[in-house]
This record gives structure tokens, sequence and C-alpha cells, in this order.
């Protein structure tokens, strides 16, 4: 367990204040893994849909997920968010493409997730 002096004069702890796992994925031209940490592998179960799976576990569904998409073009509109309900082996993640919520399988898909490892 350490703190340490973060921005400014605050303390920051280095186990709740680190990203836990992070994943840039290609969904559209090849259903991969670009990049990644603490990721073991995807699965594409639909359009716009995701199973990604995590090589450490958390220590509870209580952790939190950021997400964001694009899929080339000016398409700005874009999000990520849970499909099903959290493990703590692994999330199914939607990614919203368009304003009404029409799902696409995106070329840059980029996940981070924060919480406590098991």
């Amino acid at each position: 367990s350490m703190t340490i002096r973060g921005e400014g004069s605050a303390q920051t702890s280095i186990q709740q204040g680190l990203v836990k796992q992070w994943c840039h994925l290609d969904l559209n031209t090849e259903n991969s893994i670009d990049d990644s940490f603490n990721t073991s592998g995807i699965v594409d179960t639909d359009t716009g849909k995701v199973t990604v799976t995590r090589t450490t576990n958390f220590a509870s569904i209580n952790y939190c997920m950021a997400g964001s998409a694009w899929s080339g073009g000016n398409n700005y509109e874009r999000s990520c968010s849970n499909h099903a309900a959290k493990t703590t082996a692994l999330q199914l993640v939607a990614v919203a493409i368009n304003s009404n919520g029409t799902l696409a399988d995106c070329q840059d898909v980029e996940l981070i997730y924060t919480g406590d490892l098991a």
C-alpha cells in the first residue's frame, strides 16, 4: 500500500488510482485486440456487441468502465455501455454509433476499467 503526491498537494493512492484494464479493439475489419493491458480475449457476439474477457478478474462487479468508439469519416456520435449484467471475469459491451442507439462494428473501440482486482 502506497500513496504518492499527485497534482498540487493532493495525495493519491496507487492501488485506487490506476487503470486496471484497458483495450483498443478493431471490431470492423479484423475483430481483434490492437493493444491491451489485462485483457485476455474478445468475442464478437453480434453487430456492435463484444464480450471482453480479462486476465485478472475484478474483486466484485462494482468496477467502472468508460469507452468510446469511432467508425471512420465524420461520425462523432459514439458511446460504449453494458448490454448485459457485468461479471468479475468479463463484460459484455455494446457500441452505439448513432444518436438513435443503432449498434455498429467500429474500427476503433477504446475501453478502460477501474476498480479493485481480485
